[in-house]
């Protein structure tokens, strides 16, 4: 007599076991695979108890067929997304990396080159150009309280937080900020830089929620 005859079920039973078994383990790496996973550049997200946010700001994005303007993306988990609703904690470290692809704007008014509302009241440029090439001497980035008239591209404000925040263009900036007020505030750009994006969310103007 074979030693299953009298158990029909015991072989589907024991196949069922190594089945959910492997199941089991399977689940187990994929959830390691994920926990150590980087992740993706410029995402918004936490951590270390510092919330990071990249904004791209870009010279010429399609408005029509015949008409281009500048725009903030946030950059996020798909590539460049819309910054018409932007999302930041409160009472919170956070870190904001603007980097610009755009050239001075001429006509900006000198008091939006200046820097206020951030930790310290700075921002740290990291040049974009002239520290290449033969021009050793030029620092590659520093903490600055204010942008020269003829550098600024845009800004980034917030002006009932009190945050200005001169764009150069062509740089890359790190902002350090911490928000003590909850609310849903308006941003936009203070540079003169198009009627039609300065007044459509998600190009140069939107809206911060904090909290």
């Amino acid at each position: 007599m074979n030693a299953d005859d009298g158990f029909p079920g015991t072989r589907g039973l024991v196949a069922l076991i190594i089945v959910v078994a492997v199941i089991l383990v399977a689940a187990i790496l994929s959830v390691q695979i994920e926990q150590t996973r980087p992740t993706q550049l410029g995402a918004a997200q936490s951590s270390n108890g510092q919330y990071s946010l990249t904004l791209v700001e870009v010279m010429d994005s399609r408005w029509n067929s015949t008409l281009a303007q500048p725009r903030f993306y946030v950059l996020g988990q798909n590539g460049l997304e819309s910054s018409a609703n932007i999302r930041l904690p409160v009472h919170t470290p956070i870190l904001l990396t603007i980097i610009s692809y755009d050239t001075p704007t001429p006509g900006s008014e000198a008091q939006y080159a200046k820097v206020s509302g951030t930790v310290g009241g700075t921002i740290f440029l990291i040049n974009g150009t002239t520290a290449m090439g033969t021009s050793v001497n030029e620092e590659w980035g520093k903490n600055v309280t204010s942008v020269s008239v003829a550098s600024l591209a845009h800004t980034f404000s917030i002006p009932q937080l009190g945050i200005n925040i001169p764009v150069v263009g062509g740089d890359t900036e790190l902002v350090h900020l911490y928000l003590n007020e909850s609310g849903t505030f308006q941003w936009l750009c203070l540079t003169p830089c198009g009627a039609e994006a300065m007044s459509t969310a998600g190009w140069m103007e939107g809206s911060v929620t904090v909290g």
